[in-house]
């Protein structure tokens, strides 16, 4: 801006003078792109990089990838995973193994009970642990279902929706979870890495 244009404003006073000349420089400079992750941002698009995050935490915490149901109920048996049982807040739905870590279940329960007082309906689980045995067509290799890390839960319509997306964003922020919405079925699915 030249000298003269500067002296053109004055007489509008200093404030407006001042956001005047703010959007004049502002608009001579290019804009800068950000990575989301490097402001901090979040959203329940899923990555590889969530994807493995939570294969190389399964890794790491010594988790076994277990590999047929049979093992499943054994291993429940020692205390490493519990059943997930349908209660006032929670309904399972389509689940073919009910087992997951307490960890999972904990976060389970209270997610739920929250989910129950602000929708007024219980919280619908539509997968837990997968034995490597059994593998969906649209699951990777690097899925941590078979270490009963992760939920699968049916996203509800309207209101209850938002009301999920922004909880489990929250629960993203404080390093609780790790979640995707999904499109073909609609779901989230939720991996659990602490208590909440």
């Amino acid at each position: 801006m030249s000298a003269r244009q500067l002296s053109a404003l004055r007489p509008l006073g200093a404030p407006v003078a001042r956001r005047l000349l703010a959007c004049a420089l502002l608009s001579a400079v290019p804009p800068v792109v950000v990575p989301a992750a490097t402001l901090g941002a979040q959203t329940l698009r899923g990555s590889r990089a969530a994807v493995d995050r939570a294969f190389h935490t399964a890794k790491r915490r010594e988790l076994p990838f277990v590999r047929s149901r049979r093992e499943i109920e054994r291993r429940a048996r020692e205390g490493d995973y519990v059943r997930l049982s349908a209660t006032r807040n929670v309904r399972l739905r389509g689940v073919t193994t009910p087992y997951v870590r307490p960890l999972t279940r904990s976060f389970l329960s209270t997610f739920a009970a929250r989910y129950q007082r602000s929708c007024g309906e219980p919280l619908v689980v539509t997968s837990a642990m997968r034995p490597t045995s059994i593998r969906l067509v649209n699951s990777t290799a690097k899925s941590v279902h078979p270490t009963g890390m992760a939920l699968d839960l049916r996203a509800p319509g309207g209101s209850c929706r938002g009301w999920m997306r922004r909880e489990l964003l929250a629960y993203e922020r404080r390093g609780v979870v790790d979640a995707t919405e999904e499109r073909h079925p609609a779901h989230f699915h939720v991996v659990v890495y602490r208590a909440p």
